[in-house]
């Protein structure tokens, strides 16, 4: 009787810690595509350069053909008035000013939306 105990309980015991497994990875990929998606993006145009601004990153150099951001700079604070940007320098959320770490102007940054950025031409190139 002993014998056939033990085997019901760790039947029972790998049954049980299988199934919470399994609830436990579903949990954390659901909720880390939410987390992904949480943000909005901002575009943002400066001389003919375009920006990307997310939550935590703000991206550069975008590339027509790929419709991607290559470079991507991490953001220090989002506060109400300024965004400080890694290597970049701040962003002044009300004029729209970006300065450089030295505090040089680097331009005014207008925003655009998604469908104004530059889209490849429909002929292809001539050369």
């Amino acid at each position: 009787m002993e014998i056939f105990m033990k085997t019901i309980f760790s039947s029972i015991s790998r049954l049980f810690f299988a199934y919470s497994k399994f609830i436990v990875m579903a949990t954390m990929l659901s909720t880390l595509s939410t987390v992904v998606h949480s943000s909005e993006a901002t575009y943002l145009e400066c001389n003919d350069n375009y920006y990307r601004l997310t939550g935590t990153y703000f991206e550069s150099n975008y590339n027509i053909r790929t419709k991607k951001f290559a470079s991507k700079y991490k953001l220090y604070s989002y506060g109400v008035d300024f965004i400080h940007i890694q290597y970049r320098g701040k962003i002044n959320r009300n004029t729209g000013e970006w300065k450089d770490s030295d505090g040089a102007n680097v331009c005014i940054l207008k925003k655009i939306n998604l469908g104004e950025l530059p889209a490849l031409n429909q002929e292809g190139k001539l050369f």
